[in-house]
């Protein structure tokens, strides 16, 4: 849903936020921050947490049912937890409101089907919050790849190394690592390369938290990705390092190699005698991201207004979900899995 903006400087977008822990937080300083953006409502399971959350700016409303329903709201923020983003997704279109949702998009599959049939259908904005599309060192490898700066696309190595594992209260209700983490890297993938995967093959382990195995869960993983055209995506994945947050992207081409590497939150290096001293990497992935998430939002205020053109959108969503899906299915039969998506995702 676009909305034309008024004579002279536009109106600030008026936005209910679903969810108010660590990343609706995050969405509600975001907005906070923005002049084209006013938080309008809040709604969360812990009155304490939306009022937090609110900070006096915005109402605290009773539901989400009554917030999507608010006419004093233009578009809603999803940030609550997994199992709830895509009843909330469907509830928002029925309202007419345009979203922004975290990943994933839904726990099920043929959920997920559905409320991208219903986006489609009714012409929303319907986003997701594949906020690392917003960083500035992998919007420019993107950048560099579309133009074909280093020919054409061999391979994909995508790395995220964790500084910690998570709560194990979180962990069992993520998903699983190949879903919660895996979910940005391989929309990061298909959006880099602009293709689409047809075979995966994933490998997990845990290598130093056993218990996550009690839900069949893991703490290690590697995946192998084959896309349409031919490129093969490596993916490692680790819920701990000793050093800090680590994300880096690699694309090989035929005609050269364009890195995104783990950038350092003071780059200075010190020289005395025979050592040279660096400081290491961030120490947590929302101290290296955060820049994200106010690029994010400007860009979904400019995609409301008709103004943008390329935001991910649940159709995205889809596809991260559907990789997830098979990469899990892979890691669990021990061998490569087929992704015959062809239009399941709405075409």
């Amino acid at each position: 849903m676009a909305v034309e903006p008024t004579a002279g400087r536009a109106e600030p977008l008026r936005l209910g936020l679903i969810g108010a822990g660590f990343i609706g937080s995050v969405h509600a300083r975001c907005i906070a921050r923005n002049p084209q953006a006013r938080l309008a409502g809040v709604f969360d399971v812990s009155r304490a947490a939306a009022e937090a959350a609110a900070g006096g700016r915005a109402g605290v409303a009773p539901s989400a049912e009554a917030l999507l329903a608010d006419p004093g709201i233009d578009a809603v923020i999803i940030a609550s937890s997994t199992d709830t983003h895509g009843g909330l997704c469907r509830q928002a279109i029925a309202h007419r409101k345009a979203f922004l949702c975290e990943k994933p998009l839904d726990r099920s599959l043929a959920s997920s089907v559905e409320t991208v049939r219903r986006a489609k259908q009714a012409g929303l904005l319907a986003g997701m919050a594949f906020n690392r599309r917003f960083d500035g060192q992998h919007a420019e490898l993107r950048r560099a790849v579309a133009a074909a700066e280093i020919g054409n696309i061999e391979m994909l190595h995508l790395t995220s190394r964790s500084q910690s594992p998570p709560d194990l209260a979180y962990a069992r209700h993520s998903g699983g690592m190949l879903r919660d983490k895996g979910a940005h890297f391989y929309d990061l993938a298909c959006w880099i390369a602009q293709d689409r995967p047809v075979r995966i093959y994933a490998q997990g382990a845990c290598l130093f938290e056993p218990r996550l195995a009690e839900f069949g869960d893991v703490d290690t993983a590697m995946i192998v990705m084959e896309l349409s055209r031919g490129a093969l995506c490596h993916f490692n994945f680790s819920r701990r390092t000793a050093y800090g947050y680590d994300e880096r992207i690699e694309v090989f081409g035929s005609g050269g190699r364009i890195d995104s590497g783990t950038p350092l939150p003071l780059d200075i290096a010190m020289y005395q005698g025979d050592t040279i001293r660096r400081r290491g990497p961030h120490r947590s992935w929302f101290d290296r991201l955060a820049p994200s998430y106010d690029a994010q939002l400007a860009a979904f205020i400019d995609e409301y207004r008709g103004q943008g053109g390329t935001f991910p959108n649940v159709r995205d969503g889809l596809l991260a979900d559907t990789i997830a899906d098979a990469a899990q299915r892979s890691m669990d039969l021990g061998r490569p899995v087929d992704l015959p998506l062809n239009d399941r995702d709405g075409g």
